[in-house]
């Protein structure tokens, strides 16, 4: 991990250390900022991999970072935050972050979940399966340029939302278990709550509009996806 740059934005100063210690250690290079303006500096002059983004912060909340760097950067995010209602977590997913960790959290947790999130993107731009497009009932992704088109309209998805959306498009008609999409989409050496595929899902149904209904709730198992002939 000599190469990847994580950037840590987070205002106290206790954690700020000890989640960059973590990082150095698994040979990361780690920049660090304490607070929300900071680290969007730090962001703009370098070449940054993942971002550790805190919520509550001076001068600029992390809510405003994310969404400032959503506007230039793919990059992927892990909100770090005590926050940990529900509607805090749907706000850092409509904003485009791909993680939400709650405080407190083991600093290990965090590297593999940033570890594991890496993996997967790494794998996706060299592995055989992302060269081409797959379509289903309107629904068409690039699997090149990681852009998804419904019915020829572009939509903006997370790297994790559109995992969850390609994994699906890809095994239609296949009843897919909360566990079996943890392990495909999140990792197996990542540990999340079950609630987290429930609330992407949510999500997704929200971006397909008119084509929502393609995913089916199989009670008490999961969800599978199905085009239904209009």
């Amino acid at each position: 991990m000599d190469n990847i740059t994580i950037l840590i934005i987070e205002d106290e100063p206790t954690i700020n250390r000890i989640v960059s210690n973590y990082f150095m250690k698994e040979k990361f290079k780690v920049l660090s900022a304490l607070d929300g303006f900071k680290g969007l500096q730090l962001f703009s002059q370098n070449k940054v991999d993942l971002v550790c983004l805190d919520i509550m912060m001076p001068n600029v909340n992390g809510w405003d970072v994310a969404k400032t760097i959503r506007e230039t950067s793919n990059v992927p995010i892990i909100m770090m935050s005590a926050l940990s209602e529900e509607e805090d977590i749907l706000k850092g997913y409509s904003l485009k972050v791909d993680d939400y960790i709650t405080k407190p959290f083991n600093p290990k947790i965090l590297v593999a979940k940033v570890k594991s999130l890496l993996e997967r993107l790494q794998s996706q731009d060299y592995s055989n399966q992302t060269s081409g497009s797959i379509e289903a009932g309107g629904i068409l992704i690039n699997l090149d340029t990681h852009k998804v088109f419904i019915d020829e309209v572009e939509i903006d998805l997370s790297k994790t939302e559109f995992d969850l959306l390609k994994y699906f498009v890809s095994h239609e008609g296949k009843i897919c278990s909360r566990n079996l999409l943890l392990d495909e989409v999140w990792g197996i050496d990542v540990y999340v709550e079950d609630r987290i595929v429930d609330t992407y899902v949510k999500k997704l149904r929200k971006y397909l509009k008119t084509k929502s209904s393609y995913i089916k709730t199989v009670f008490g198992v999961g969800y599978r996806f199905e085009v239904i002939d209009e």
